[in-house]
This record gives structure tokens, sequence and C-alpha cells, in this order.
């Protein structure tokens, strides 16, 4: 491993700074054929677990139910490190990432579904927090929740 790898890790606060203030993710799956499947998906973090929700088939649940160890990933590029550099081979990064490994479920408490739900509303669409979820909507929804296994926040500036 790379020192900086060791020595440039976020904190656990700082690590959850970014699930909230983040919009997108990707999850990342295997296939039925083995070849792996990322997708950019919106979340929540709740309860030390992430939350998304989509349509209740297709290859991410299907993948889901074949396997359910999962990756899921979050970064966001701070600025490009190229003042008063000459080589191109010296450019750098500055950013901030997670990856987390976990356990993929479908959710299917209803009352965890539409927890869930109404938190993805809160964050996406906050003007609309006081609107009442219609129940065929929470039906017809796939919510997924990743078990955190580990979780690894890094940076770099």
């Amino acid at each position: 491993m790379r020192h900086r790898t060791k020595t440039h890790q976020l904190t656990q606060e700082q690590i959850e700074a970014l699930f909230e203030r983040a919009l997108v993710g990707r999850l990342g799956c295997i296939r039925a054929d083995g070849y792996p499947y990322v997708v950019p998906m919106h979340f929540i973090y709740h309860a030390h677990a992430l939350y998304m929700h989509g349509l209740p088939k297709g290859q991410k649940i299907q993948s889901i139910k074949a396997n359910a160890n999962v990756c899921f990933e979050i970064d966001e590029m701070i600025a490009l490190m190229d003042q008063n550099v000459q080589n191109p081979c010296d450019v750098n990064t500055e950013f901030n990432s997670i990856i987390v490994q976990g356990e993929a479920h479908i959710v299917e408490n209803p009352d965890e579904k539409k927890e869930a739900l109404t938190k993805i509303v809160a964050k996406f669409t906050p003007h609309l927090v006081d609107k009442e979820l219609p129940e065929k909507m929470i039906n017809g929804t796939a919510v997924i929740r990743i078990d955190i296994k580990e979780c690894v926040g890094r940076y770099y500036c």
C-alpha cells in the first residue's frame, strides 16, 4: 500500500458528512454471467446502512438476489492541482472518496421501506417532505439496503 493511502484516511465524522452531502454513488455488483455491473444511484445513509430505491425488476435486483455482496463508491473531485506544474505527470487531484463493501438486501418490511423512501424524499426533494407517499408507489418501488461491512474514506489535498 502506498504511504498516502495509509495516512490520508477520512475520519468517521468526515465519512458521514460526505455520505450526507453526496448525491450520487455507484453500486457495484456481479451479474449472473460473472461480469461486474456498476450503476449510479441516489442514496441515503441511515443507521450505519445505505438505502437506495429503483424499479423492482432489472439487472441490479437480479444481481443482488443472486449475490448479495456489493460495493458502493462515492467520490468528490475538489480541484485539479495543476498550478505551477511543468510536467503533465505531476498533475494531481484534490478529492474525497468512500468505498463500501457490504451486503445488499431488498427491503421487504413496509415500515423500513416507507422510512427509507421518506428520508430519500427529504434529502433530494425537501420541498415535498410534507406530502404523503402513496401506498401504491411504496409497494411498487424496490428499496435496497446495504449493510456496511467495511468502509474506507480517503482524501488527498
